[in-house]
């Protein structure tokens, strides 16, 4: 297989893009890889999806990973279109989200790091400034919250996180079927969970859910009532405060108790 054939493949190329040429820079420690769009092939605008007329085109370059000991630069003159209802537009390229520096096979390969390690030592294993890898992960946020638009939330759970045993609280919201993390907010106040529900969510979405768990939290139950149709019969509170609060309960009732038969007696 030849070189050109061989990054096509891994790059995952399909037409209208092919590799042009490929050299490597041993001074450099760089493998660069030339990307060409076929000539006349259609151009649409990342808005309206409608084809447009390319207006010019502009020199861009990303990282791809590493190919054994050299770092892969991959080169390509992407066009920009001209939509008379959007205005000049870069047109999107399948390897890459817009305005990042990196391909997407890249960032996956960030993430899968930053899982493991904190941001400093990730950028330093990838030779990154700890900004530009801040930038991945807000990246990599972005594109999970636009596939969280399509989801069907069923059971959520709202819970309050404190940190270094004081009273600073964040507020935490969890796919409970999905096993993953929503939201996090500042503090625990009625407009932090507010903040979710009315623009972490559609209309379709909190109308779907069947069950809210969370501890009976004053400003939570408020926010969910605010915004969760039928919410009254949807929130559920947890195990432990309702067995503290019938311990409280049943203590109350006995110190009464105990209270009353002394009266008697003496």
């Amino acid at each position: 297989m030849r070189d050109r054939e061989l990054y096509a493949t891994i790059l995952g190329l399909e037409a209208p893009w092919t590799v042009e040429r490929v050299e490597v820079d041993l001074q450099g420690d760089a493998v660069h890889v030339w990307l060409r769009r076929e000539e006349g092939a259609a151009v649409e605008c990342p808005e309206c999806r409608a084809a447009r007329p390319i207006y010019d085109h502009r020199e861009r370059e990303w990282r791809h990973l590493d190919t054994c000991q050299l770092q892969t630069r991959l080169h390509a003159r992407v066009p920009r279109i001209d939509c008379p209802t959007h205005g000049v537009l870069q047109s999107p390229v399948p390897w890459a989200t817009p305005g990042s520096k990196f391909t997407l096979l890249f960032e996956r390969l960030a993430i899968d790091w930053l899982r493991e390690a904190a941001v400093a030592a990730v950028a330093r294993q990838l030779q990154l400034g700890g900004a530009v890898v801040w930038g991945i992960e807000r990246r990599a946020v972005s594109r999970g919250l636009a596939r969280r638009e399509t989801l069907t939330l069923r059971y959520v759970g709202v819970d309050e996180k404190s940190s270094q045993r004081r009273h600073d609280y964040v507020t935490v919201v969890n796919d409970l079927e999905g096993s993953r993390v929503l939201f996090v907010a500042d503090d625990r106040k009625q407009e932090s969970l507010e903040a979710f529900w009315a623009t972490g969510l559609t209309a379709a979405q909190r109308t779907a859910i069947e069950g809210i768990a969370m501890d009976m939290w004053a400003p939570y139950i408020q926010a969910t009532r605010a915004q969760i149709p039928d919410a009254a019969a949807k929130i559920v509170f947890d195990r432990f405060h309702c067995a503290k609060h019938l311990n409280e309960g049943v203590d109350r009732v006995r110190r009464a108790s105990g209270a009353a038969a002394a009266c008697r007696c003496s």
